[in-house]
């Protein structure tokens, strides 16, 4: 254990710039979806919309929820400004107390968690995930929500080790430990064939596997930047009260966001065998974007626009946060309108296989069309919510995200009573994030003075270039039927002789697409196409400065 007089102050600490830090980030992102990807294409041909897939997916909406609730995204977001604060203060002592403290505190929370729903595993799952179900899923999905509650324990100090290392701008080490989680998850999928009627529990000690190595390869991190952990250390540590004020809105905000996931999982339920399983499928295809384009961005900017805050640079702080929004508005628009487009050639290339059927197909692309109509608004959301988060308004953004989930939830509901399915339960989440989005931006533009015609106008023309992008596409589809049968929604698809050719066809639409969106982003003269193109080639020669020298 060093000692804090041996600790790198924080004006000595070496900062990546902002453009490094995101490709680290991006690049940890993409190969993180590029993995979970893959996780899920080899899922899906052993498993498909099996009724044990059903029950996987309904476990992980109760274990999420533990996890987010004692030790996620919101301990994070609430640590790292205080924790920052400190050590920009070279008060390094606090500040390891404090991150004792939390660690402590977490960990014995985690555990109690744990304990109690494992003792009432069959009520909540009767109550909740399986309303639905038939005794079979039902009890299986009971066993493997008990099989599975030391997940939320490993994550939760992985999540807090993540914290730690991202407050010195160490962003490379959790972008490893997410992507070894998927590995994990990828080799218990692989070798569930082995276990035969007991597959779906390989599948399961693969995810506790990958949370333990995400915890684990985060350790040599923190011994680089001299953590000090005070086993002793619990309620008097400086900042507690200052974290827990910031933590109490935005934990009530995820855990309300779950919830409505939970919602969302109890009313798929209700649609049949597979409907769980496939929308579950679909929600991962929305959140490769996602979390490509807003999560990463959003990871980097939050340290950098806390400083700014703290600094009282409002002008920095306004534009870099409406800077933000609008590039990932520009990127998710287009990503967007060709996944919404091609919906089900994307869905049948990746999973159509094994024990993933022409069924499984249409009910997952069903609730992916209907889910790519709010990831544009989902993505800026995730960007003025950090925005509100620096500036240490939790309340804010939490109060309108809780309004937002009883919204969905209504809305789910009401959609489902007048026969819709899984699309009415994508675009209910679609609808709501809209909304969110929306109100957030008037929010945030009202506390900074306005958004003002630098803002709408790009965001408009955006719009106007995603729908011709997204029609490009479709009119492609509909032309390409008497050549390829098998993109109509009824073509018969055979693997893998037609899996070359329907993912040349995706290839062509993407770059019909985003061809049609460039060109229309330069007729309207949208900065954003040419702040991503010079972001891209900065990013490009850094990399390539930086490995030359090393």
């Amino acid at each position: 254990m060093t000692s804090a007089t041996n600790q790198p102050t924080a004006p000595s600490r070496m900062r990546r710039s902002a453009l490094l830090n995101t490709a680290i980030v991006a690049g940890g992102y993409l190969l993180s979806r590029v993995l979970g990807l893959a996780r899920d294409v080899i899922i899906s041909a052993q498993f498909g919309t099996h009724p044990a897939m059903d029950a996987y997916r309904a476990t992980f909406n109760i274990i999420d929820l533990v996890y987010i609730v004692i030790a996620g995204g919101a301990l994070g977001s609430a640590f790292i400004p205080i924790f920052a604060g400190y050590l920009e203060q070279q008060r390094e002592e606090d500040a390891w107390q404090l991150a004792s403290s939390l660690l402590n505190l977490a960990f014995v929370g985690l555990v109690a968690a744990c304990a109690i729903i494992a003792l009432l595993a069959h009520p909540i799952v009767a109550l909740t995930v399986g309303a639905g179900f038939d005794e079979a899923r039902r009890e299986l999905t009971v066993q493997l929500l008990r099989f599975m509650l030391i997940q939320p324990i490993l994550l939760g100090l992985g999540g807090l080790a993540k914290a730690t290392l991202e407050s010195f701008d160490r962003f490379t080490l959790p972008a490893i430990g997410s992507n070894l989680y998927n590995i994990g998850i990828i080799a218990g999928a692989l070798v569930a064939p082995l276990f035969g009627s007991y597959a779906i529990y390989s599948l399961a000690g693969g995810v506790i596997v990958g949370a333990a190595l995400f915890l684990l390869v985060q350790l040599p991190g923190l011994r680089g930047v001299n953590m000090r952990y005070l086993p002793g250390q619990w309620f008097s540590a400086p900042g507690l009260r200052q974290v827990g004020r910031l933590l109490g809105p935005r934990l009530f905000g995820q855990a309300a966001w779950q919830i409505n996931l939970i919602a969302i999982t109890s009313f798929a339920s209700l649609l049949g065998t597979g409907a769980v399983a496939a929308n579950g499928y679909a929600l991962t295809l929305m959140l490769l974007p996602h979390g490509l384009l807003a999560l990463s961005l959003g990871t980097v900017m939050f340290p950098q626009l806390t400083r700014l805050h703290a600094a009282g640079d409002h002008a920095g702080f306004r534009e870099t946060a409406l800077s933000a929004a609008r590039q990932v508005a520009f990127v998710t628009l287009p990503a967007a309108a060709i996944m919404a487009a091609a919906g089900p050639q994307i869905v049948r290339a990746l999973f159509e296989r094994g024990a993933f059927t022409a069924q499984s197909t249409a009910l997952t692309a069903e609730a992916l069309v209907f889910y790519m109509l709010g990831l544009p608004a989902f993505a800026v959301a995730e960007i003025v919510v950090r925005s509100f988060y620096a500036m240490r308004d939790t309340r804010t953004p939490v109060l309108i995200g809780m309004g937002v989930v009883a919204l969905n939830i209504a809305l789910g509901w009401t959609l489902l009573q007048l026969g819709g399915g899984l699309d009415g339960l994508a675009l209910a989440f679609s609808l709501a994030n809209i909304t969110e989005a929306t109100v957030l931006l008037l929010l945030l533009g009202k506390r900074m003075g306005g958004l003002g015609r630098a803002f709408w106008r790009p965001v408009a023309a955006m719009h106007a270039a995603a729908l011709l992008c997204g029609a490009a596409v479709l009119a492609l589809r509909l032309v390409s039927y008497n050549l390829l049968p098998y993109l109509a929604p009824g073509g018969r698809y055979r693997w893998p002789l037609d899996f070359v050719p329907l993912a040349l066809w995706i290839g062509v639409a993407a770059v019909v697409g985003m061809a049609v969106y460039a060109g229309m982003a330069a007729l309207l003269h949208l900065d954003e196409l040419h702040v991503a193109v010079a972001r891209f080639w900065r990013i490009t020669g850094r990399l390539l400065r930086r490995t030359k020298h090393e």
